[in-house]
């Protein structure tokens, strides 16, 4: 294992993000994908927090790096020309 961060796409069931968690911890990967879906659930139905691990889940799908890739999903996007020219221009607004 290396110590730069990214998402393992070999155990992954949609972007890999807990067979990663799974990966760096040293846990069972099915015991990090039911606490997953769990505290979505519990969080939803006990404190009204349910959207809080989906949204984390997918900010870490976007901005962790897959394997054997440099860049995230959104270092990408925020490479793109048209983005770097609407970037370039909300900054000269301000």
């Amino acid at each position: 294992m290396t110590n730069k961060l990214h998402r393992n796409t070999t155990n992954k069931m949609l972007g890999g993000v807990c067979a990663t968690i799974a990966d760096r911890t040293n846990v069972d990967l099915n015991i990090v994908r039911l606490v997953t879906a769990g505290g979505s659930v519990l969080g939803l139905a006990l404190f009204g927090l349910g959207l809080t691990v989906p949204i984390l889940y997918v900010l870490a799908w976007i901005l962790i790096p897959a394997q054997g890739e440099e860049v995230s999903i959104a270092q990408r996007w925020f490479a793109k020309p048209e983005v770097q020219d609407k970037l370039d221009s909300f900054n000269k607004k301000l």
